[in-house]
């Protein structure tokens, strides 16, 4: 089923397994099984019956299924109603619908700097932590 109201490129259907690296540009949805790494610019979109465990680097990513595992996204991440979500989160901003899990954390840095290492690390005033659902969002102070 195509979650998404525009053109899909790319579509791993219900029923398929697959374990690897998934790269790509434009939009793609998983309802499968997926296991590994995603790299992409694009939008991924995990729809209800998608069980992936991985590393994730997209533009953006709706997750409407289960996901696990790392996620760094540059825009958007929306984990929609039903969807369940145990991450360590990277991304720019952050929705979760009623009716969705997370598990995890979550750190939105400066706009733009979402997949840049700050060299002055060691200068920057410790993350906030606030309680989001199950899960825990962090962002940075202000300085």
């Amino acid at each position: 089923m195509n979650d998404f109201a525009g053109e899909l490129d790319g579509h791993l259907a219900e029923g398929t397994h697959i374990n690897g690296t998934l790269k790509f540009e434009g939009t793609v949805q998983i309802d499968g099984r997926f296991e590994g790494n995603v790299k992409s610019r694009g939008k991924l979109i995990l729809g209800a019956t998608a069980q992936v465990d991985a590393e994730i680097v997209a533009g953006e990513l709706e997750i409407r299924g289960t996901f696990r595992g790392n996620v760094q996204v540059k825009e958007r991440l929306m984990i929609r109603t039903g969807g369940i979500v145990e991450a360590k989160i990277v991304t720019g901003s952050l929705a979760i619908e009623p009716g969705a899990t997370f598990r995890g954390n979550c750190e939105m840095p400066a706009q733009g700097t979402v997949g840049q290492r700050e060299k002055d690390a060691e200068t920057k005033p410790p993350a906030k932590s606030v309680e989001v659902g199950s899960g825990t969002e962090t962002r940075e102070n202000p300085r």
